[in-house]
């Protein structure tokens, strides 16, 4: 489960954290510079459009650099330049694939292969198989991945791109050990440490050394395997990447286990929960206290395996809306109760139709042999029938359990995504320490843990597309105040109702940007801190949200400051949900908002 993540984020981003690792404040600097030689300097279009590309590049907001990439692309489309063609679609597939956009990044990777083979630029086709290659692991086609990579490995060979090869190499191997072919897979993460040492390159030593580990642990080599996941979660500590230390931590354990040393193992084990908690890995505390739980009753030590056991589902409940759960069981039961029902009251009918038909057909022998064999027809297309019926009842029933199926493995794998992305927006935060850019990066990391809840909410077995709107804002809400370390408790007030993901991903932005800005700048000086939520269905269409505090309120320079991209980001939110923003300055700071949700439905009428 867990290694599948880090192995999944490894192979789709490794170009990007490993090729291109320049950090954020030079990416902003960078950017900086070409937006004012944009602004200021007379450019021929071919100039123009290469500054652009540039700029998509470096730019630090995705959303802002996929517009400027698209520019870039139109500039060249106009002058014909199918080179600067090529380098805006390879800009667009990277972008559109981190945002998630898999087939529009596929079709601009194709075409940017196309224009470099109908031009015989030989490297550049190898960056497009590279993209090629991050994107079939997206569908989980690793022999197709595999294929892009060998053909881009085979291009770099005969260059001087050294440093990409080793890339193109560590993305191999671990397409192999996706697809199950270990000794390949050990064959090129062996390669790879070799390189990585000589270049003195810690990151794809240390992903290299504990992929290779799990794969000699899979192969039943375990001191090879100890060695290397010892050495890859000693590397990854120092690095600040809590989520694979604990991953690989867990593993040793397992490694241990398998040698019959359950102290080693146990320590291991409990090492994983103790670091998961305290990196906040909800899911993994979860997990590794399943593992102790089956640990310890294993052993005999019943009162530890109940302690964890206790802490598991402590977690487990935390991550499933239990609410839903039963309400789902209760509609079950109420299905399953009047179709028996009907069942029953259809019995009785037949069987008082019978008893009539046979008084009557008692009048006459040749009747009860006319009205028998009436009976038997009608008997024998009945029982057809309801064979077709239950047919088709099953096949309805399996295809919609793939589907219910299909749909939380998607919510699960975005979930697990945007999970990885906020770890390294926290990483990169610790990094810059005491820089004017930690701010923004932790501001992104909190949108981006916004956006990981609401698939987390639809992460449940039998949860359709939509979210209960009360308690996952309460869970948004207490999470940043959790981050914050707020002293004080929200106060919340919020209807029972259930809204569609469509809807519950800008309005957790809006909510994420606006309870972010209250405990920043709210409570400054501020002896009894107050901090209310309250959503109340206005119509049936409509919703109604007012979030306030009393705190200092907006200074001048704050009223002024329109520009902000917080307050663009809300605008823009509140235009995209047909809504209304009102903003008071009466004893503390109170918002309120006034938003369109036709998909919105009552607590008596609500699918949840």
């Amino acid at each position: 489960m867990s290694v599948t993540l880090i192995n999944n984020v490894l192979i789709t981003a490794l170009f990007g954290v490993l090729i291109f690792n320049t950090s954020f404040a030079q990416s902003r600097q960078v950017a900086d510079s070409l937006i004012t030689v944009l602004e200021t300097q007379e450019l021929s279009k071919k100039e123009h459009s290469k500054l652009l590309n540039s700029l998509a590049y470096h730019h630090p907001k995705i959303d802002t650099a996929l517009l400027v990439a698209k520019q870039a692309l139109q500039i060249a489309e106009e002058i014909k330049d199918p080179v600067l063609e090529g380098e805006a679609l390879e800009e667009i597939s990277n972008i559109e694939r981190r945002l998630g956009n898999n087939s529009v990044s596929l079709q601009a990777s194709f075409k940017a292969l196309q224009i470099y083979e109908s031009l015989e630029l030989t490297e550049r086709q190898a960056a497009s198989y590279g993209q090629l290659a991050s994107n079939s692991v997206s569908d989980d086609d690793y022999p197709s991945a595999i294929s892009y990579l060998k053909k881009a490995q085979r291009i770099y060979k005969n260059s001087d791109k050294i440093k990409n090869e080793t890339i193109i190499l560590v993305n191999l191997g671990e397409a192999y050990r996706l697809a199950g072919y270990l000794d390949s897979a050990t064959t090129c993460f062996k390669e790879t440490l070799t390189r990585s040492m000589l270049k003195e390159d810690g990151i794809i030593k240390a992903y290299s050394q504990g992929n290779l580990g799990m794969v000699y642990a899979a192969q039943g080599k375990l001191e090879l395997a100890k060695t290397n996941l010892n050495e890859a979660t000693a590397t990854l500590l120092e690095l600040g990447d809590s989520y694979a230390t604990t991953v690989y931590t867990a593993e040793l354990g397992e490694v241990y286990q398998k040698e019959d040393k359950p102290q080693a193992a146990e320590e291991k084990f409990l090492q994983a929960v103790t670091m998961a908690k305290q990196a906040g890995l909800k899911e993994q505390v979860r997990d590794f206290s399943a593992t102790l739980s089956d640990f310890y009753e294993a052993s005999g030590n019943y009162a530890q395996a109940l302690k964890f056991q206790k802490l598991y589902q402590v977690y487990q409940d935390s991550l499933v809306n239990k609410e839903n759960i039963q309400k789902i069981e209760q509609l079950k039961s109420g299905y399953e109760i009047g179709k028996r029902e009907s069942e029953i009251d259809l019995l009785n009918t037949i069987n008082t139709n019978q008893k009539y038909l046979v008084i009557t057909l008692g009048t006459g022998a040749f009747l009860l042999l006319l009205f028998a064999y009436l009976l038997y027809r009608v008997n024998s297309k009945v029982k057809k029938n309801n064979q077709v019926l239950a047919f088709q009842k099953t096949v309805i029933e399996k295809r919609e359990e793939e589907k219910a199926l299909l749909l939380r493995e998607l919510n699960h794998r975005v979930k697990n995504n945007l999970q990885m992305i906020s770890s390294l927006l926290s990483l990169q935060s610790r990094e810059l320490t005491g820089h004017p850019a930690q701010e923004a990066i932790t501001a992104g990391k909190y949108r981006v843990e916004a956006l990981s809840l609401v698939h987390r909410k639809l992460y449940q077995k039998g949860v359709d597309t939509k979210v209960k709107i009360r308690g996952y804002i309460e869970e948004l809400v207490l999470g940043l105040f959790h981050g914050y370390g707020a002293s004080f408790k929200p106060d919340f007030d919020i209807a029972d109702i259930g809204i569609k993901i469509d809807t519950a991903v800008p309005l957790a932005l809006i909510i994420n940007e606006l309870v972010t800005n209250s405990l920043n700048h709210a409570y400054k000086n501020i002896a009894n801190p107050v901090f209310n939520v309250k959503m109340t269905q206005v119509t049936e269409g409509r919703l109604f949200l007012q979030i306030s505090d009393n705190g200092s309120g907006f200074s001048t320079a704050e009223k002024e400051k329109v520009n902000s991209f917080g307050i663009k980001l809300v605008a823009s939110l509140i235009e995209q949900l047909d809504g209304t923003i009102e903003k008071l300055n009466v004893d503390g700071t109170h918002w309120n908002i006034d938003i369109k949700l036709p998909d919105v439905k009552s607590k008596n009428n609500s699918a949840l």
